[in-house]
């Protein structure tokens, strides 16, 4: 098996998450939840810039496909356009156009990870207060498409929604329930954005796993899941057609949040790390929490 190498690209962040890389500006975005910041990591200059928004957890990002220098972010329960005038140079703001809010009657709920589909849907899942998964406010979250200015949902009962990803065909989505400490599958009507057939790809729980569990989710071009694992400090790869890990990447870090491809050839894998539920020694253990991995 080829050796890999794995490198802290960024500064440690309190809570790393939704990575999502930008082939035309070959830059990575990502979030730190609490701190309520979209980062920016280019590689090619090695620069790191920040957007600060103020008004809640700022859960994902996405660039808008036709709007330079405008994404679409999560702000609590809404989610929001916010301008970002020139993300090579740090910046803050107060102001974001609301595009739609969800779950108006449980406040205590917030959105977590999204991303968007080939027809440009942003598909965004939410959580209750809590998300210690031995622990979680359970089934009070949602999966929702966003489209035409209004977020349909499509999953309810969800815990902690999280891990996205969608077979090269658009055929079968994949989702994490980290509550649920599964990988699931879905029959996916892409023009309709309906799923139906659940299924269970990977139970960490009877892989002797947990207290592991799943966190983000990517694909790559063979068809197999790369998953965070949140608390074993590795990458698993999953092939679905066998319902079995076949691979996986240690990190120098416990708390792995997400991942995605990157680099001029999408095969670089950035990892989202956090430092959250880390002891006082584990943090000394472990310097480099809370960075981004490559």
């Amino acid at each position: 098996m080829e050796s890999v190498r794995v490198e802290a690209v960024t500064p440690p962040v309190t809570l790393g998450e939704g990575p999502h890389w930008s082939n035309i500006e070959q830059a990575l975005y990502y979030v730190d939840i609490f701190n309520q910041n979209v980062h920016r990591y280019h590689p090619d200059t090695d620069t790191h810039t920040t957007l600060h928004i103020e008004g809640g957890p700022v859960t994902l990002v996405v660039p808008h496909e036709t709007r330079p220098n405008v994404f679409i972010v999560s702000v609590g329960l809404c989610l929001a356009a916010v301008t970002w005038p020139d993300p090579t140079r740090s910046h803050r703001t107060s102001t974001f156009t609301t595009l739609t809010s969800v779950d108006r009657t449980k406040p205590d709920n917030r959105f977590n990870d999204g991303k968007c589909d080939h027809l440009g849907r942003l598909w965004a899942g939410t959580m209750g207060k809590t998300d210690v998964p031995d622990n979680p406010v359970p089934h009070q979250g949602s999966l929702f498409v966003l489209g035409q200015g209004c977020a349909t949902p499509i999953l309810d009962k969800v815990s902690i929604s999280n891990g996205l990803a969608w077979s090269e065909d658009c055929n079968t989505f994949y989702f994490v329930d980290t509550a649920a400490y599964t990988v699931d599958a879905f029959k996916c009507n892409m023009k309709t954005a309906n799923i139906s057939e659940r299924r269970t790809v990977l139970d960490y729980r009877k892989e002797g796993l947990y207290p592991a569990f799943p966190d983000g989710m990517t694909i790559d071009t063979q068809g197999r899941l790369w998953v965070a694992c949140f608390g074993a400090g590795k990458v698993h790869c999953i092939d679905p057609s066998k319902c079995e890990i076949v691979r996986s990447v240690k990190l120098p870090t416990n708390s792995l949040t997400s991942v995605c491809w990157g680099g001029p050839n999408l095969d670089h894998l950035y990892v989202t790390t956090t430092t959250k539920m880390l002891t006082k020694e584990q943090l000394q253990a472990q310097p480099q929490a809370g960075a981004v991995f490559r």
